[in-house]
């Protein structure tokens, strides 16, 4: 049996299908920029879907659970591709250094922020935490969204953030005029003043004349 064939792939596409709203997916795909086409099932109700679903058929093992990614990502509705990324949190604990790959090519592919985001804090930071390997290279990577997985990747990361390579990154991609990169480096330092707000403020501080407005802002916002 393919993955095609997988029960779990065909019990998604028919329930979608199944549960498809024109008048909701025309509004998500307009707030989408009209990038992906959807279903219009909205998030409560697709998370209720998926969870009987999922659990109707458990995966066994990281080969499996990468196919079925991999395929999901394949497909044109942005359901499926919400559906891979919460497959992906569910059976994290089965992924290796190999799952590495397959989330690094989700977030080239078929990219947006919301699932990027989700992807790169939840998916592949989490997993690196566990295979740790340099991301320095991305640094100059074309794709906006490798350059915003850098900064975001270590999200969750709390007192195991490596702050180092946290405030490095944030001043090698503050130049950039692009919304999500200021967004992102804002973000990440937000969250990390949880964690650490006289470090974070010292960055901040330091580097206020190079950084935008909108990552100094988002950046300071929680520290007093």
């Amino acid at each position: 049996m393919t993955v095609i064939d997988a029960p779990i792939i065909s019990d998604l596409e028919a329930t979608f299908l199944e549960n498809a709203s024109v008048e909701v997916s025309m509004s998500q795909a307009q707030y989408m920029k009209n990038l992906f086409p959807f279903f219009g099932i909205q998030k409560p109700k697709r998370a209720e879907l998926q969870r009987s679903i999922f659990k109707s058929y458990p995966i066994q093992n990281e080969d499996e659970l990468l196919a079925i990614i991999d395929y999901l990502w394949t497909k044109a509705e942005r359901e499926y591709h919400y559906a891979a990324c919460d497959l992906g949190e569910k059976y994290l604990k089965l992924c290796s250094q190999k799952a590495l790959k397959t989330f690094e090519a989700m977030i080239r592919v078929k990219s947006w922020w919301d699932t990027v985001d989700k992807i790169a804090s939840n998916l592949f930071g989490l997993v690196l935490l566990k295979y740790p390997q340099s991301l320095d290279h991305w640094i100059q990577d074309p794709c906006l969204w490798i350059r915003r997985t850098i900064l975001i990747y270590q999200l969750r990361y709390k007192e195991k953030t490596n702050k180092e390579k946290l405030f490095e990154y944030c001043e090698k991609l503050m130049h950039e005029k692009e919304f999500f990169i200021q967004k992102a480096i804002g973000w990440a330092l937000r969250e990390y003043s949880k964690t650490n707000p006289q470090d974070v403020k010292a960055f901040i501080m330091k580097n206020k004349p190079k950084l935008s407005s909108l990552s100094f802002k988002e950046g300071i916002r929680l520290i007093k």
